[in-house]
């Protein structure tokens, strides 16, 4: 029975990875085919990140309390709420910058509501002996939504219309509302305020944590990074279409995927904690080198690698944090995490848009590299207490 839950969890979380990845990838192509604008986009980078601090507030209070089934099924129907409002405004030909910045708020508003609760969902199934392992699965099943979006957003942009586009998105998040209503699990216990350790006291006592938090997400803000610089970096840099692009994108997938599927096999022959470091410091070299490069040919093969890196530093350290925070906290601690995050990003896309319009398109990935050289030294300064705790 729990294989069967599993399995529909990981199915509707597929479908809907794969129509926020739809829509996300043709949004970046839309702005920088119609506006011309890096900047245009890390301002709706920016929206989303807002957006998601707000919700992030909430989480960290509502995941101690409330069941995470419900915020999961929220987090969808706000996506498709406001994906229908900017189809309307499309299609009557109204303020189409308003509903670029909708669509902003659907993958800000979800996603931040989605995520805690998704995580809070899944340590339900895990055990001592299957954690990596269900991690790993999870991983995979993210990167297969967004590598399948990426690779068909880029054609479909070019055949079917951005409007379409939406269109698509909504059946998808309906199909993976009616999957995830199925889905039957055994709820974690929830902190009462008057009786359990409470969250902010949890990181007085283990302020390293703080840290390992930033850590744990500097590869999504990575992520975030690529998202918003390659449009520009294919477009302006590498002369691309839509095609080229999604493909691109897609790469970035086909690498997260590959090495979710070897990493059990990885883990069981290196040092985490060596392996992390190294691919840190892989990825800052790959940032150097797509600043530098030239081919488009080249910059597929970059971004595969890229895809391989930053997958294996979020599941490994993910898992090693499921067993140091306690079930009861997971929830609300990786809510607040997160709210950190996305100040994080928010000043992370900034800069990404200035700079690309005012510098050139290449210096995304710079700034990429600098991102994850603080992700080192930060992993570096915590690698004791993270080993040992």
């Amino acid at each position: 029975m729990m294989k069967k839950n599993f399995r529909l969890f990981i199915t509707s979380d597929i479908i809907s990875q794969f129509g926020a990845g739809v829509i996300l990838v043709a949004l970046n192509w839309y702005i920088i085919d119609i506006y011309h604008s890096n900047s245009l986009i890390a301002i709706v980078a920016n929206i989303n990140v807002i957006a998601g601090i707000l919700i992030s507030i909430v989480a960290v209070g509502i995941l101690k309390c409330i069941n995470a089934r419900w915020l999961v099924i929220s987090s969808i129907c706000f996506r498709i709420f406001f994906i229908v409002l900017a189809l309307v405004l499309f299609k009557m030909n109204l303020d189409k910058k308003l509903a670029i910045y909708l669509l902003a708020l659907s993958g800000g508003i979800g996603w931040n509501l989605y995520f805690p609760a998704s995580k809070d969902i899944l340590n339900s199934f895990m055990t001592e002996d299957n954690a990596l392992q269900i991690n790993s699965f999870a991983e995979i099943s993210m990167q297969v939504g967004l590598l399948t979006a990426t690779l068909f957003s880029g054609i479909l942009y070019r055949y079917v219309g951005f409007e379409n586009i939406l269109v698509i998105g909504i059946v998808l998040f309906v199909s993976s509302l009616l999957i995830f209503s199925s889905v039957k699990y055994s709820e974690q216990n929830k902190i009462k305020a008057d009786k359990n350790v409470q969250l902010f006291s949890y990181f007085l006592k283990e302020k390293w944590l703080l840290l390992l938090g930033i850590v744990l997400y500097i590869p999504f803000i990575g992520t975030n990074i690529i998202t918003t610089a390659l449009p520009g970096y294919i477009k302006d840099h590498l002369s691309g279409n839509s095609i080229v692009y999604g493909i691109t994108d897609t790469m970035y997938g086909v690498g997260a995927c590959l090495a979710s599927f070897v990493l059990t096999f990885i883990v069981k022959y290196f040092n985490k904690e060596k392996l992390i470091l190294f691919l840190f410091i892989f990825s800052i070299i790959l940032g150097a080198v797509l600043s530098l490069n030239q081919k488009l040919s080249l910059a597929i093969g970059y971004i595969f690698l890229l895809g391989m890196v930053e997958p294996v530093i979020r599941t490994i350290m993910y898992t090693r944090t499921m067993e140091i925070v306690p079930s009861t906290l997971l929830g609300a601690v990786v809510a607040f995490w997160n709210f950190i995050n996305l100040i994080l990003q928010f000043f992370a896309n900034y800069g990404v848009g200035k700079v690309m319009d005012d510098v050139g398109p290449q210096w995304g990935f710079i700034i990429y590299a600098g991102v994850m050289i603080l992700g080192s030294l930060i992993f570096i300064g915590i690698k004791k207490p993270y080993k040992t705790t």
